[in-house]
């Protein structure tokens, strides 16, 4: 994880708000009116600043969950370029085929 300076906290709200939420037949991301209830049931008062990045990071989320649903989608933690892992399956595939 990169460091959060200053921003950690807006981490937390996102996942007490929660990351994203019902849309049509599907999850989308949270919007300026949920944020401004959340705000207002929890007694927030974020900066405008704040707000959109909560609003940034719910799309991000919800971008990295869709992509997330493709069997070869690498982690959003490994370097674009990094070759995936091989699992211990491939690996005995691989064994065989060099018998």
């Amino acid at each position: 994880m990169p460091p959060l300076d200053g921003v950690a906290h807006l981490l937390g709200y996102l996942y007490e708000l929660g990351p994203t939420m019902a849309a049509g037949m599907g999850a989308g991301p949270i919007t300026y009116s949920e944020i401004r209830a959340w705000m207002e049931s929890v007694g927030v008062d974020l900066q405008p600043w704040e707000v959109r990045i909560l609003r940034r990071l719910s799309l991000i989320y919800l971008n990295e969950s869709h992509k997330a649903e493709k069997r070869d989608c690498p982690a959003p933690w490994r370097a674009p370029d990094a070759k995936p892992p091989v699992t211990d399956a491939q690996a005995a595939i691989r064994a065989l085929a060099n018998l």
